[in-house]
């Protein structure tokens, strides 16, 4: 019995299911709920009882399916049983159509309760809604054809308002090989689509979800062809750059890549996914699905959901910042990307590039990100990329794109095979009469037919985000956080082991007059808190003045490797710096300690940090980290002896091991330079603070032998140096001034 559902009292709380949809990364789903019980009273019900009735939900037609749901509303004080019940589709000149069931749930409704059900049929091209309806009967095996007609519900009446295009398109996979099963048909929905460029050429990277709607695992066609089509009737053929040669189970799904090379001018706006396959020389389409919702790009600061991530993940991706500086051989600009697992199941870490594309000419630069990460990410962990690259110059970053690629592996090739699927479950879809059957087992056996498709290798783009609102970079020396000196530096994990702690103690310049530049020293201090050895960090460091000019510094030349659990080790790095256009008041620098091997080009900062320059002492203690020496007397003479002479330094000194920390032969050395009155250099002694014949506390002498007889007068100077080895030289700093 058909009614209007103009009077019915509902009494309850409807209970509002929304029917399953297929996501699949950032696939774009249309709402398929059911309505509010207001909603009841503009459709036409079919009642089997006075209380209990069937009407239609939704409807989307396709130029070749019929995608539609059934509401079964159960006003009884009892459970009912939809499987006692079916559907399918008539039109208007008498012919039926199967209606498969496209979701997996019970079939039971419990009393004062409401379920949807959704279905689709297959449809020749051509039908229109007016002429369709959904015929609603219940199973009676006295009748000729095991159906009661209950009544017939009118598609045209919930085709949705203004409605361009079904949310995804289902094919029929025997129109493609009658050798399947008959209710072999994939459903396809529209992911993401981007556009990039490779090699100079344009592409349009496009997602599709198939999902298997059959009781036998299957897999996409070979003879199924796909194209894009543009709102100027211009056709580009798809490949498939992966996905094709998986076997997607029943009722399971899984997502292809189309690669489609497009041009330049290509218009996006009105674009469609278009299958069909070859009758002989002749295209038969299929279906089509509208784009213009798929296309994506995302802006700065914007999370998006990661593309082709499994079923239970939820892994975004958003590009955090971009900061560019213009420089004499091109725009530097560097992106940061993070990678979170919002879900709350372990992900994996995908394989990931990037590269820069600007202007209509298909120009690019790539970028990589080579950081060793674990291969998982925890939920509500975070993975950080930095993509950098140097754009030419002239290029506008904030016109820019960032491309962020995902290494995979492609199919190639195409396979033959045939098999069978035996599966159980309390949902499936019966063929011939068109009803659906919930809460039963049973079993169904296919073929698959041949199947491939011609793949590429390498990389596919996940997310195209747009730099607009890039800011330009500012200088290290402003961004500088304040810093005392012997703390801990608070640096990243991508430089330094969580379990190490590392402080700079010690910062000292020495003028070096005759070559036209001063050294900076300093000294850092590496402790281990684990409980193994770890890799002594080799850190890459600068000093940035108030100009931002950097100065690189360079480790001492030899260094242990190792670092041994609660141990500290001391190392010294030298900055060459200029030595005029400085003053009292220009003495500070931003320390910038970075990391430039996981990127493939520039370097990304681990922490910028505010120090200056320690002034020399003046007093007898002299600082040398770590030991201090304390001068209580010293006296300069000279001594003839077998015919030469020597100047001799005496020397009352006590040393002090301050500081309980590793130190090897590779740590800096003592020097005295003796100086005649005319400033010449009369000769060196080396001296040490470890090791055989190092200084210690008390009275000891340096001597300087093999002088000439002219080169013995008054007023001679010895100047006390550290000395440190580096790969730029020796590096001095000058300590105290005997005279």
């Amino acid at each position: 019995m058909i009614r209007q559902l103009t009077s019915i009292g509902i009494t309850f709380k409807m209970k509002q299911t929304s029917l399953a949809v297929l996501l699949t990364g950032s696939l774009l789903a249309a709402s398929w709920a059911a309505p509010a019980p207001s909603a009841h009273a503009a459709s036409e019900g079919v009642f089997i009882s006075k209380d209990s009735y069937f009407m239609l939900n939704r409807a989307a037609l396709s130029s070749s399916s019929l995608q539609f749901s059934v509401l079964f509303h159960n006003g009884e004080n009892q459970a009912l049983d939809f499987n006692k019940y079916g559907v399918r589709v008539t039109d208007r000149a008498g012919q039926s159509y199967t209606a498969n069931l496209s979701e997996k749930k019970s079939g039971i409704v419990n009393g004062g309760q409401e379920e949807s059900f959704r279905f689709y049929a297959n449809l020749p091209a051509g039908e229109n809604a007016a002429d369709l309806k959904v015929d609603v009967f219940r199973w009676d095996y006295n009748k000729s054809d095991f159906m009661n007609h209950l009544g017939e519900l009118p598609v045209a009446s919930v085709i949705q308002e203004g409605q361009l295009e079904a949310p995804e398109e289902i094919i029929s996979l025997r129109t493609l090989d009658s050798t399947l099963a008959s209710d072999s048909s994939l459903a396809f929905r529209l992911g993401q689509s981007v556009r990039v460029t490779e090699n100079g050429k344009w592409y349009m990277y496009t997602q599709v979800a198939a999902k298997n709607l059959g009781s036998s695992s299957v897999k996409v066609p070979a003879t199924l062809l796909a194209r894009l089509v543009d709102a100027n009737g211009m056709k580009y053929t798809a490949t498939v750059a992966s996905g094709a040669d998986t076997a997607i189970l029943p009722n399971q799904s899984d997502t292809l890549t189309l690669k489609t090379l497009i041009s330049k001018g290509t218009p996006t706006s009105g674009l469609t996914l278009e299958y069909y396959y070859l009758n002989q020389s002749e295209d038969v389409s299929l279906g089509t699905l509208g784009m213009n919702s798929s296309l994506n790009t995302v802006a700065l600061g914007v999370k998006q959901s990661y593309a082709g991530q499994q079923d239970g993940e939820n892994v975004t991706a958003k590009a955090t910042s971009s900061t560019y500086s213009v420089q004499a051989d091109g725009v530097h600009v560097q992106t940061v990307v993070t990678l979170s697992n919002d879900g709350e199941v372990v992900a994996p870490i995908p394989a990931l590039t990037a590269s820069y594309q600007f202007g209509d000419s298909g120009s690019s630069v790539s970028s990589t990100d080579n950081t060793s990460r674990n291969g998982f990410l925890a939920p509500k962990e975070t993975a950080t990329y930095y993509f950098n690259a140097t754009l030419p110059t002239g290029v506008d970053p904030n016109a820019a794109q960032l491309v962020l690629w995902q290494k995979a592996a492609a199919s190639t090739g195409s396979t033959t095979g045939s098999g069978t699927t035996t599966g159980t479950g309390n949902s499936g879809a019966t063929t011939g009469s068109g009803a659906s059957t919930t809460g039963n087992s049973g079993t169904s056996t296919g073929t698959t037919g041949t199947t491939g498709t011609t793949g590429t290798t390498g990389q596919q783009p996940v997310a195209v985000f747009l730099l607009k609102g890039a800011s330009e970079a500012q200088n290290g020396f402003t961004t500088a956080v304040n810093y005392e000196l012997g703390t801990k530096l608070a640096l990243g994990s991508s430089v330094v082991n969580p379990n190490l702690d590392v402080s700079l103690i010690e910062l000292h310049a020495h003028e070096n007059d005759d070559l036209g530049y001063k050294t900076a020293i300093a000294k850092y201090k590496i402790t281990n808190n684990g409980t193994s050895t770890l890799a002594l960090p080799a850190l890459q460091n600068e000093l940035i003045d108030n100009k931002g000019n950097a100065y690189t510094g360079s480790r001492q030349s030899a260094a242990a490797t190792q670092i041994t659990p609660g141990s500290s080790y001391v190392v010294s790095y030298s900055y060459l710096l200029p030595n005029k256009g400085r003053d009292d008041e220009d003495q500070s620098f931003a320390l910038n300690v970075y990391d430039d091997k996981s990127v493939s080009e520039g370097n990304v900062s681990a922490g910028t940090f505010k120090v200056a320059l320690q002034g020399e002492e003046t007093g007898d203690t002299i600082a040398i980290y770590p030991f201090s020496l304390k001068v209580n007397d010293y006296s300069i003479g000279w001594t003839y002896s077998g015919g030469t002479y020597s100047y001799v330094l005496q020397l009352d000194m006590d040393i002090t091991h301050e500081d309980q920390v590793i130190i090897d032969s590779n740590f800096s050395k003592i020097q005295f330079e003796m100086v005649d009155s005319l400033g010449r250099i009369v000769g060196t002694q080396d001296a040490s603070l470890m090791g055989t014949g190092k200084l210690t506390s008390g009275i000891q002498r340096v001597s300087i032998s093999g002088l000439k007889n002219e080169q013995v007068q008054t007023g001679v100077i010895v100047n006390m140096y550290e000395v440190i080895d580096t790969p730029n030289g020796t590096a001095k700093r000058l300590l105290k001034k005997f005279k």
